[in-house]
């Protein structure tokens, strides 16, 4: 019975994929270490809750025995699949940080590149509206992203300051970085990790921990 019921919560979380949120599925940690806000440690051996991530297309995700998220999937034109999860907490403004910091293992040279997604909310309704048409393409907020390449093997703490991120929905949202929560904004809102190979038919194998946001 637990199975079954552990894959009709992950079908549910799949079917969520580029649709906008109505509110924070679960309560986001806000555990502060090293002046690093911790999004994620997985520490509780779940992805699924505090903070919840919903799952898309044919990533395998596993929480390894110290408390790891591992990455794994075979590409079809090298896309694998991704995960998400809704930022938002009107107790907490994220526009006081400024890089998105992560422990990132690789297994070598062709381990997988990550797609980085940022959602900031444009038009002050702490939702992320998209077109299911056009690829689930915001229609009125901004989607900022920035491709880690993972070539390496072992640990490596990465921090990527938020202006290495790009707008790649212009004409939409007001093409502006606009993390900060006013006038109704949810402001940054939602994130996305998407996972592709190397190659076409390749693979994805890394893990992810202590994901976060840092001030420099």
């Amino acid at each position: 019975m637990k199975n079954i019921a552990l894959a009709f919560i992950l079908f549910l979380l799949a079917a969520t994929m580029g649709q906008a949120m109505a509110g924070p599925a679960a309560k986001v940690p806000q555990s502060v270490s090293n002046g690093i806000l911790i999004l994620d440690d997985f520490e509780d051996g779940n992805f699924l809750k505090a903070p919840e991530w919903w799952v898309f297309d044919n990533v395998n995700l596993t929480i390894t025995a110290d408390r790891r998220l591992r990455v794994a999937g075979k590409a079809a034109d090298w896309y694998v699949g991704g995960m998400g999860t809704y930022l938002y907490s009107g107790e907490r403004d994220l526009s006081k940080y400024q890089t998105l910091t992560m422990d990132v293992y690789g297994t070598g040279p062709d381990s997988g590149i990550v797609k980085i997604e940022l959602y900031d909310d444009d038009n002050n309704n702490e939702q992320i509206e998209q077109d299911p048409k056009k690829g689930y393409t915001p229609v009125y907020d901004d989607r900022f992203v920035h491709e880690l390449k993972v070539t390496w093997s072992g640990l490596k703490k990465v921090s990527i300051p938020f202006s290495d991120f790009v707008d790649n929905n212009p004409g939409q949202g007001d093409n502006v970085w606009n993390p900060q929560q006013m006038k109704g904004s949810g402001g940054l809102l939602q994130m996305q990790l998407i996972f592709m190979a190397t190659s076409k038919t390749g693979k994805v194998d890394l893990t992810l921990d202590n994901i976060g946001f840092g001030k420099k």
